[in-house]
């Protein structure tokens, strides 16, 4: 990793000075692109992802092709984490949802220094918990929110992690997102551009009135930062 990368990974920016001596040869620095997958369901995780700008999204697809969102990391957290520390293989893909960079490191490196290191177990562990939470309270949104509140959350959710007025996702993406129709998506991004919440451009979504979103997100954007916060120390919209 060179001296030049700026280290936004709370992950990384969280490792004891033992471990971060021990791991930073082998940290290397990556551009991801929009819709770049890193896993795939069934496959081994050869590397682990600590994104720095980058927006990853954990996908759970069904045997029709259909896919839904589980989970969302940034800046807060790492990807690939436990079936990189098991050895095992991915249960879900894993892309790029907001392009950007992130730092990747092999897996089997990160597995032997948590079994020499403790407090890197402990750091890991607590950040697998918050993502694991997080898709723990997708699952409830999804079955008992509505279309509007659950898009709310979501563009709340990738502002906080880029730190950007604009949200860079198309409407396919915010489909597979919110696991609806793309027509549907369509709609529910009129109802906010008409409330003057966003403005709508190519790719592009630009969130006008953050207090306005937050009051019509549901209740799990703050559940799920408060699960951050809990458990790692930290809010993505800190």
């Amino acid at each position: 990793m060179g001296a030049d990368v700026a280290i936004r990974n709370w992950v990384v920016r969280a490792l004891k000075p033992s471990d971060r001596a021990a791991l930073e040869a082998d940290l290397t620095a990556v551009s991801l692109a929009a819709g770049d997958v890193l896993f795939e369901p069934d496959y081994p995780v050869d590397f682990v992802y600590f994104p720095n700008t980058a927006v990853l999204s954990v996908i759970t697809v069904m045997a029709d092709g259909r896919a839904v969102e589980s989970d969302t990391v940034g800046c807060e957290s790492v990807v690939g984490v436990l079936p990189a520390l098991g050895a095992a293989v991915s249960t879900g893909r894993t892309l790029t949802q907001i392009p950007g960079s992130a730092l990747r490191l092999s897996a089997a490196r990160l597995r032997a220094q948590a079994d020499a290191s403790a407090d890197l177990r402990r750091l890991l562990v607590r950040h697998a918990l918050a993502n694991l939470a997080q898709a723990h309270q997708s699952v409830a949104c999804n079955a008992l929110h509505g279309v509007g509140q659950r898009l709310c959350r979501w563009l709340l959710m990738s502002q906080d992690r880029t730190a950007s007025e604009a949200v860079d996702l198309t409407q396919q993406y915010l489909a597979t997102m919110v696991g609806v129709q793309r027509t549907t998506i369509t709609q529910a991004l009129r109802d906010l551009t008409a409330s003057g919440l966003i403005r709508q451009g190519r790719g592009r979504i630009h969130i006008l009135d953050r207090p306005g979103m937050e009051a019509r997100a549901c209740e799990c954007y703050r559940a799920v930062q408060a699960d951050l916060e809990r458990l790692i120390g930290v809010s993505p919209s800190a």
